[in-house]
C-alpha cells in the first residue's frame, strides 16, 4: 500500500463534520483582531449595526471578538486567530433562519487557500472541479455550477474563464485574499432572488468600517514552488484601510497578484471504440485484417473488443497571472443611515502549450484510418473487453502541438444604501452592474504526420493507466514527418449583468416583521468564434520539418514503462507560424455555431413575514413568504447562415418557509420547504443549427425551453454543545420536475417558434411536419442526502494536546434522473454528483504558532451519460487531496508562513465505461508556498 492509499484509507474512516473556515494557519496576534465580515442574513438588515453585528451572538457562543468562558475556572478566555474565525462562522450559522454555512477571513487580506473554490470545498456538501491544478467551479449537494447562484457584495454576478459558455460561476479568476467572507445558503427564502436549485453563494469584499479606526494595513508576500515545473513564482496581497476617528466614513483598497506555471503530465485515449464482428474487415470501425487470427473466434474477439481512439502521452506547460483589485467607500453618518460603494476588478491570463504524439488511425473510421490498419499481434483483457496489447501495421502517426491563450476579465461596481426611517420602518436600495469576458484571442495547433507505419505497438498489460508505446520508427527524425494540417481560431464570450432592487421592512412588534421588495435584472450573453483551419494541399505541405520542429521529451514524473518512446519531434508553434505565413495566407472565417446571444430580463417581487416567538425557554423563529418571478428571453443564433432570434417568456410563483426552533440555548432544530427554479443552460437555448427545407429536417437547440423547477425539503438538528463546537445533522430532498433531454420528433414547423421567413422560396410551408432534433424539457428525478458536521477544540486533553482542534463533515448524496424521454427512459444519477464526500481538518494553535492539515475527499462521479463511442458512461474516479499550513509569529507584526497544496500529488483519473477503461490520467504536482506576512 502506498502512503497515499494509507492516508486515504484512514481518512475514509472519519465520519465527521463542520462549518469550516480554513484560513492560512495563523497564530494569535497581540494586536486587536479585526471584526470579520459576515454577509447580512437579511437583505434589509438595520444600518445601525455593521454587517458582522447584524446577528446577535448566541448566548452560549463566543462574542464577535472571540471571547469565551472556561467552563471549569469561570475565567474569560480571549479567542483570536483561526479559532476566532471559526467561532464567528458558527455564530452566523446558528442565528440564521435557514440552512447556512460560512467561511470568514481570519485577518485582513488573509483568506484561506489558493482561490475561493478551494476554500468553499471545505464546507459540507460542496465539491469542486479542478483545472490546471486549482479549483474552478463548485457543486452543492450534487447539483452542478449551472444550478448555483453567486452574488458579490449582494448582487448577482457571472464570472467566466477560457471556453466557459455556461451560467456556472468560475472561481479561478479571483484571488482569495480579496474577500472577507463566503456564505453558502442551502435553503431558499422569498427575499433571496430565484435562480438556484442547489445553493446561493454570497461573496463579500472588505469595507473600511469592518476594521479599526484610523489607518490599518496588511501585506503578504509568498513564493510558490511547483515540484513538476520546478519554478518559484510570486504571490502578493495587500490591503490599506482608513476611517475617521468616529468611524462615520472611510475608504479601502486591496490588491492581490500571483503567478503560476504548473505542469500537466498525462496519458489519455479520447475514449475507446470497437468494431463489429458481424461486419466485414475494413468496414465502419473494423480493422483491415488480423494476420494472427486463425479462427472465427479470434477474429470475433478482435473486432468486438474496444481499442483506444487516440492513445498518447501529453506534457503540457501552463503560464498564469492573476490580478485582483477592490475598492470601497463607506459612509455612516448615524446609526440610522449607511451607504457603501464597492468596486471589484479581476484579470486572469492563462497560456498553455501541449505537445503530444499519437496514433491517429484508430479514431478515423475511414478508408485511410482504422479500415486500412492490420492487427499483427494482440492480447485481450476480458474484464474490460479491450485489446490490452497490440502490434499494428499501416498506422498513421501524428505529432501535434497546440498553444492557447485565454484572457478573463471581471468588473463590478455596486451601491448599497440602508436607512432606518423609524424604530419600526426601514429600507434598502441596491444598484450595480458587472461585465465578464472570457476570451481566447489565440488558439493555434499544427500537425506533423507519418502515414502507414508498420510495427506500431501499445501495451497496457502491466499498467492499465500508463502503457508502453512504441511507434515503429525513429520519432526524433524530422525528415520522417510532413506538416499536413493547420488549426487556428479565436473566440470568446461576454456576460453583462445590471440589477436594481429595493426592499422595505416594517416591524409590527417584537414578534413579527413584514418585508416587501422587488428587483429587476438585465442579463446579456453573447459569444463569437472565427477560425483559420485548413487541411493542406500537397503543394502547401512541408515535407521534412527540421526547420519548423523542435524536440519534446516526456521527462517528468509519470511512471512510463521502460522501452517507451519518450522523445519526439513536434511543431514549434512560432517557427511554423512564420514559415507558413499564418496571419497573411490563412484568412479568418466565421464559425456560425460559435455566434450565439441570449438577452434576458428578470423581474421579481416578494412578500415575506419574519417572526421570532418565545415559548417559555424555547423560541420559534423563521420566515414564510412568496416570490413572483417573470423571465423574458430573446435567444439568437445562426440557422444555416441566417441569424435567427426567438423570444420567450414564463412566470413562476415560488412559496417558501424556514423554521428554526431554539429548543435550548444550545440546540436548534430546522425545517425548510420551498419551490425553486433555475433557468435553462445557455447552450441549450440557441436557435442555431441546421435546416433542410427539401427534406423537412431541422436540428437546433430550443429557445422555448422552460426552466428547471423543483420542490425542496430540508431538516436539520444542530447542537452547539460548547464554545467553538458543533455537532449537527441535516437531511435534504429535492423533487426536480424536469431535466433537459435530447429528442427527435415530428412537429409542424410553426410550433417551433422559428420565423416563417426561413421557408420563403423553398418547397416547405409552416404547416408541414418536420423531423425535429432539439432539446426538450424531459422528465425529472429526485435527489436526496444527509450531511454530518462536527467541530470542537480539544480543550479536555492534557497539555500540550489541549491546543488541538478538529473540524470535519461528511455528506451522502443519491439521485436518479431520466436522461431521455418518458417513452424511452434511461436512468442514472446526476452528472457531477459524488455519492460520498468528506472534509477533515486537524489544527493546532497557541500564541505565536499555528498549524493545520486538511483532507478533502469525493467519490467517483459521472461527466457524461451515456458515454460516447459505445461506452456506457464517462466519469472521474474518487480522489483525496491533502493540504497543510504552518504559521510562526516572529514579532506581533511579522509572521512566517509555510503551506503545502496537494501534498500527495493526487492524480485525476477519468475513465470510460463501467468497466473502467482509462480516458485521461493526469497530475499537476505539489505546490509549496513560503512567505512573510506583515500587519500594521
Amino acid at each position: 500500500m502506498t502512503i497515499r492509499d494509507g492516508v486515504r484509507a484512514s481518512l475514509r474512516a472519519t465520519v465527521s463534520a463542520s462549518t469550516l473556515v480554513i484560513a492560512t494557519a495563523t497564530a494569535a496576534q497581540t494586536t486587536t483582531p479585526p471584526e470579520a465580515v459576515s454577509p447580512p442574513t437579511s437583505q434589509i438588515a438595520p444600518p445601525s449595526t455593521s454587517p458582522s453585528q447584524e446577528q446577535p451572538a448566541p448566548a452560549d457562543a463566543t462574542s464577535e471578538t472571540g471571547d469565551a468562558t472556561d467552563g471549569e475556572t469561570g475565567q474569560d478566555i480571549v479567542v483570536t486567530g483561526f479559532r476566532s474565525s471559526l467561532q464567528k462562522a458558527l455564530n452566523v450559522k446558528k442565528t440564521e433562519a435557514g440552512a447556512v454555512d460560512a467561511i470568514l477571513a481570519e485577518d485582513m487580506a488573509d483568506f484561506p487557500d489558493l482561490n475561493l473554490a478551494e476554500s468553499i470545498q471545505r464546507l459540507p456538501g460542496v465539491t469542486i472541479e479542478r483545472d490546471a491544478g486549482q479549483g474552478r467551479t463548485i457543486s452543492v449537494r450534487g447539483l452542478s455550477a449551472d444550478f448555483t447562484r453567486v452574488r458579490i457584495n449582494g448582487l448577482e454576478a457571472q464570472a467566466a474563464a477560457g471556453g466557459n459558455r455556461s451560467r456556472g460561476f468560475d472561481f479561478s479568476i479571483f484571488a482569495s485574499e480579496l474577500f472577507n467572507s463566503v456564505t453558502v445558503r442551502k435553503t431558499q427564502s422569498a427575499e433571496i432572488e430565484e435562480g438556484s436549485l442547489g445553493a446561493t453563494v454570497d461573496l463579500q469584499t472588505g469595507r473600511p468600517l469592518d476594521f479599526k479606526a484610523g489607518f490599518d494595513a496588511a501585506l503578504s508576500t509568498q513564493g510558490s514552488y511547483n515540484d513538476l515545473s520546478k519554478k518559484v513564482l510570486p504571490r502578493i496581497a495587500g490591503l490599506v484601510s482608513w476611517t475617521n476617528d468616529d468611524q462615520t466614513w472611510g475608504g479601502l483598497v486591496s490588491l492581490a497578484y500571483s503567478e503560476r506555471k504548473p505542469t500537466s503530465e498525462s496519458f489519455n485515449t479520447t475514449r475507446w471504440q470497437a468494431g463489429n464482428a458481424a461486419q466485414a474487415y475494413g468496414t465502419n470501425q473494423n480493422f483491415a485484417g488480423c494476420t494472427v487470427c486463425a479462427t472465427p473466434a479470434q477474429r470475433a474477439e478482435v473486432l468486438n473488443a474496444y481499442y483506444p481512439r487516440i492513445p498518447r502521452y501529453t506534457f503540457g506547460q501552463f503560464s498564469e497571472d492573476r490580478l485582483g483589485i477592490t475598492a470601497s467607500l463607506q459612509w455612516k453618518p448615524s446609526d440610522r443611515t449607511e451607504v457603501s460603494v464597492d468596486a471589484l476588478h479581476s484579470r486572469f491570463n492563462q497560456e498553455f502549450e501541449s505537445p503530444n504524439i499519437e496514433a491517429i488511425s484508430f479514431s478515423r473510421s475511414t478508408a485511410t484510418g482504422v479500415r486500412e490498419t492490420i492487427v499483427r499481434d494482440y492480447a485481450i483483457d476480458p474484464d474490460k473487453n479491450v485489446i490490452s496489447y497490440g502490434v499494428f501495421d499501416r498506422v498513421d502517426v501524428r505529432s501535434e502541438n497546440g498553444f492557447d491563450r485565454n484572457e478573463s476579465r471581471f468588473t463590478q461596481v455596486s451601491l448599497n444604501a440602508r436607512h432606518q426611517f423609524s424604530d419600526k420602518f426601514r429600507g434598502q436600495l441596491k444598484i450595480g452592474k458587472s461585465k465578464a469576458k472570457a476570451l481566447t484571442p489565440t488558439s493555434i495547433s499544427y500537425q506533423f504526420d507519418v502515414n502507414n507505419v508498420n510495427g506500431y505497438t501499445y501495451d497496457f498489460r502491466q499498467n492499465d493507466r500508463l502503457p508502453l508505446i512504441r511507434y515503429g520508427f525513429d520519432v526524433t527524425d524530422p525528415s520522417k514527418f510532413t506538416l499536413t494540417e493547420v488549426r487556428a481560431s479565436e473566440g470568446g464570450a461576454v456576460y453583462d449583468l445590471a440589477s436594481a432592487s429595493a426592499a422595505v421592512a416594517y416591524k409590527f412588534d417584537e414578534v413579527f416583521e413584514l418585508k416587501l421588495g422587488g428587483e429587476r435584472r438585465g442579463y446579456g450573453f453573447n459569444s463569437f468564434g472565427r477560425q483559420r483551419n485548413r487541411v493542406l494541399t500537397a503543394a502547401e505541405q512541408i515535407v521534412g520539418v527540421g526547420n519548423i520542429g523542435k524536440l519534446a521529451s516526456l521527462d517528468g514524473k509519470l511512471a512510463i514503462p521502460n522501452g517507451a518512446d519518450l522523445s519526439y519531434i513536434t511543431p514549434d508553434i512560432w517557427k511554423t507560424t512564420e514559415a507558413i505565413g499564418l496571419y497573411q495566407n490563412f484568412p479568418l472565417v466565421p464559425t456560425y455555431n460559435g455566434f450565439r446571444e441570449v438577452s434576458e430580463t428578470d423581474t421579481g417581487a416578494y412578500a415575506q413575514l419574519d417572526f421570532a416567538q418565545p415559548y417559555g425557554n424555547t423560541t420559534l423563529r423563521g420566515n414564510i413568504g412568496l416570490r413572483y418571478a417573470r423571465t423574458e428571453t430573446a435567444s439568437s443564433g445562426f440557422l444555416n447562415t441566417t441569424y435567427v432570434t426567438v423570444a420567450n417568456k414564463y412566470e413562476d410563483w415560488l412559496p417558501s418557509a424556514n423554521l428554526a426552533l431554539d429548543a435550548t440555548d444550545r440546540l436548534v432544530f430546522r425545517l425548510g420547504v420551498a419551490k425553486v427554479m433555475s433557468r435553462p443552460t445557455l447552450n441549450s437555448l440557441t436557435p442555431g443549427g441546421s435546416l433542410n427545407t427539401s427534406g423537412q429536417t431541422i436540428s437546433y437547440g430550443n429557445p422555448l425551453l422552460a426552466p428547471f423547477r423543483a420542490k425542496n425539503v430540508d431538516l436539520a438538528a444542530e447542537w452547539y454543545f460548547a464554545p467553538e463546537s458543533l455537532l449537527a445533522v441535516a437531511v435534504f430532498y429535492k423533487k426536480i420536475d424536469s431535466f433537459i433531454a435530447s429528442d427527435i420528433s415530428f412537429l409542424p414547423y410553426r410550433e417551433l417558434g422559428l420565423p416563417d421567413s426561413l421557408l420563403v422560396g423553398t418547397p416547405s410551408s409552416p404547416d408541414q411536419l418536420f423531423q425535429v432534433t432539439r432539446n426538450i424539457n424531459g422528465t425529472g428525478g429526485t435527489l436526496k442526502g444527509v450531511e454530518f458536521q462536527y467541530q470542537q477544540p480539544f480543550k479536555f486533553l492534557p497539555a500540550p494536546f489541549d491546543n488541538l482542534g478538529f473540524i470535519g463533515n461528511y455528506t451522502y448524496v443519491d439521485s436518479e434522473v431520466n436522461y431521455r424521454t418518458a417513452a424511452n427512459p434511461l436512468l442514472n444519477r446526476l452528472t457531477g454528483q459524488s455519492k460520498n464526500l468528506f472534509n477533515a481538518t486537524l489544527y493546532y494553535e497557541v500564541k505565536g504558532f499555528s498549524a493545520r492539515v486538511s483532507a478533502a475527499y469525493r467519490d467517483a462521479y459521472l461527466v457524461a451519460f451515456p458515454g460516447g463511442n459505445g461506452n456506457t458512461e464517462e466519469g472521474v474516479k474518487g480522489a483525496t487531496n491533502i493540504d497543510a499550513a504552518i504559521r510562526y509569529d516572529l514579532t506581533p507584526k511579522f509572521s512566517l508562513t509555510l503551506e503545502g497544496v496537494n501534498l500527495t500529488d493526487t492524480y485525476s483519473d477519468r475513465y470510460a465505461d463501467v468497466t473502467d477503461r482509462v480516458s485521461n490520467y493526469r497530475h499537476f504536482g505539489r505546490e509549496i508556498l513560503f512567505g512573510l506576512r506583515w500587519r500594521y
